[in-house]
């Protein structure tokens, strides 16, 4: 072969490639990783027990509860909605399985309870949004004080403990040597993004959140795709709820308090527009993921844990002073 054919050869292989790869990096969730990755050596780099194979696991299985969330909080954000009441959400769904966990034992009961209230809560949420036409950032501010309320009326402002052992399963067994709550949330997330690309819904979630006003012109059912959105977190919360019992041993009523700034951080600094319509599955899994790492590297290298909540909150509103500027590329670019 001429050295011409050669390089011809070598430039035909290595231009889709170059394609891919341009591509990739302008998917929502890409600055995200290459920060996760720069994150995993830098710790790597500066404590030996960081990238231990038990480190990382013990990262995964403490983000797993928040990844679930999140990847339904997702989609509330991406049909340009927010929800702010998981962390209350998630401590009813507790008491809800703690309380038919020390009735009846088992597992699928105390499952059930959990999602059945889960899902309740969330259609709440979604219909006085849809229908009653109220903000959904008032809707689920309101919902995170009355939870919480609810939960102090329910428990009496007592603990739930001596959960059974059959009803921890979720939250400390294995599974082909990978802890059930990080096989959950991958799990979940193969099947969140199963319906985002490949379903009517799925696809009416980034429209309606891309442009509200184009999505009624084309006839699609905006309401109801919100309000399975908001379903869909009480659904997610409900299992999330029982993998956190499962693992605390105990219901308290202050469960679930503060979870909701770290899902909504998860969500945006994978790489979900805050805005709505642009984003994608696997940004709350990257975004949770990253929180995971921060937290226990700055643990590992002896950072106060009072600047935990400092660099969350810079990142977040990195993330979003990112997206603002990005989305006002694109749109002077068109």
């Amino acid at each position: 072969m001429s050295g011409v054919g050669a390089l011809r050869s070598v430039g035909l292989r290595t231009a889709p490639t170059t394609r891919g790869l341009r591509r990739w990096l302008l998917r929502p969730e890409a600055p995200a990783a290459v920060f996760l990755v720069v994150l995993l050596a830098a710790f790597s780099l500066a404590a030996d027990r960081f990238l231990t194979p038990d480190n990382l696991e013990s990262i995964l299985v403490q983000v797993a509860v928040l990844g679930i969330i999140a990847l339904a909080v997702n989609q509330v954000i991406l049909a340009g909605e927010i929800d702010i009441s998981v962390g209350s959400m998630l401590g009813l769904c507790a008491v809800a399985v703690g309380t038919v966990a020390t009735a009846t034992g088992g597992l699928l009961a105390p499952l059930a309870a959990g999602v059945a209230t889960g899902v309740l809560a969330g259609a709440v949420n979604g219909l006085l949004v849809t229908l009653g036409r109220i903000p959904s950032i008032i809707v689920t501010l309101g919902m995170l004080y009355a939870l919480r309320g609810v939960i102090l009326l329910v428990t009496g402002g007592t603990w739930i403990t001596q959960i059974p052992d059959e009803t921890r399963v979720l939250g400390l067994a294995k599974l082909a040597g990978v802890s059930l709550p990080v096989f959950v949330m991958f799990a979940l997330f193969l099947i969140v993004n199963a319906v985002s690309r490949n379903s009517t819904w799925g696809r009416d979630v980034f429209a309606v959140g891309g442009n509200r006003r184009a999505a009624r012109l084309a006839g699609l059912a905006i309401d109801r795709t919100r309000l399975l959105a908001f379903a869909l977190v009480g659904a997610f919360v409900g299992i999330a709820a029982t993998i956190y019992v499962g693992r605390a041993g105990s219901v308290q009523t202050n469960a679930g308090e503060g979870l909701e700034l770290q899902v909504i951080a998860a969500v945006v600094i994978g790489g979900t527009s805050i805005a709505g319509g642009r984003g994608s599955a696997l940004a709350p899994v990257i975004g949770a993921v990253l929180i995971g790492v921060i937290l226990n590297g700055m643990i590992l290298v002896g950072v106060p844990g009072v600047w935990q909540s400092a660099v969350l909150g810079a990142l977040i509103l990195l993330a979003v002073t990112t997206d603002a500027l990005r989305r006002r590329l694109v749109g002077g670019a068109a």
